[in-house]
């Protein structure tokens, strides 16, 4: 193959990679600049080499069309991470017994996931290239460490009466006149399982006392809030993983999913609230 044949045939690889509008115009260009080059003490596949991969030399003519802009690569990595492990770990608390047919049931779910998110990050570029530009940034409201206190005694009293209604929910429905059945706990929850996460409950209204009383978050009350919601998910998962919470078998089965579901959603928030006082303190440091 001659030396022209040898650029020919890598221009022609590089301005396949082009819009064809360009085509033409870096065909040209590109051919005359690597004869301009040849004129040195270099063979043509040295300089060929030495100019390049037809691809990186592509997008030196024009901007690489990304499915996923680079600057949501993190976002997406994350979302497709955390999401991904989410759903295999809701799968184990719901059959923690049989892992594999928890696995055959949560990949699809991960795999759908993946898809929605890719469709998702890849529209939102195509979008932002074709109307908006370059994201723009935008202040976040700066963070505050006050509490609205209104609004945290209102939350507090709502949870003391969940919690209320938890300790005994047979009797409560027998007061309303429905059938306390279904609702009555299994004999083994009430063993163990049952008291340990009433403890952690009412340790939790007495947290969330405490930050009604003060009126704003201190560090040490951060750190408290997300070691007891952690003590909180580990309890529960123990609780629906260990044996039946309810002696009515639909009533277990739907609350074990609720479960799985808060589980679930509580430690998203968990790894949302540790990234934000990760800032927050390197902020202040």
């Amino acid at each position: 193959m001659t030396d022209d044949e040898l650029i020919s045939r890598y221009v022609a690889d590089v301005i396949a990679l082009l819009p064809r509008r360009q085509r033409a115009d870096v065909a040209r260009e590109l051919r005359d600049l690597l004869r301009e080059e040849l004129t040195g003490p270099d063979d043509t596949r040295t300089l060929l080499t030495r100019f390049g991969h037809p691809a990186e030399v592509a997008a030196r003519y024009t901007a690489p069309v990304a499915l996923i802009d680079p600057a949501d690569t993190r976002r997406f990595l994350l979302l497709a991470g955390g999401g991904a492990l989410l759903v295999h770990l809701g799968g184990a608390l719901l059959s923690p017994h049989d892992l594999a047919a928890a696995a055959e049931v949560t990949w699809p779910v991960v795999l759908g996931w993946l898809g929605v998110l890719v469709a998702a990050f890849a529209g939102t570029a195509w979008w932002r290239r074709r109307h908006t530009g370059p994201p723009a940034w935008k202040p976040r409201p700066p963070l505050s460490d006050r509490v609205n206190r209104v609004g945290r005694t209102a939350a507090v009293a709502v949870f003391a009466l969940g919690t209320l209604i938890l300790v005994d929910p047979a009797a409560v429905m027998h007061a309303l006149g429905a059938a306390p059945a279904p609702f009555a706990y299994h004999p083994d929850f009430l063993l163990v399982r049952g008291p340990v996460l009433l403890t952690l409950l009412i340790l939790g209204l007495a947290l969330q006392t405490t930050l009604a009383w003060t009126g704003r978050w201190t560090r040490p009350l951060h750190l408290a809030d997300l070691i007891h919601s952690l003590l909180v998910c580990a309890a529960m998962a123990w609780a629906i993983s260990a044996g039946p919470v309810f002696s009515a078998a639909p009533t277990d089965r739907t609350t074990k999913a609720a479960a799985a579901l808060i589980i679930l959603i509580t430690l998203a928030d968990l790894a949302f609230r540790a990234r934000r006082l990760s800032v927050a303190h390197a902020l202040a440091s």
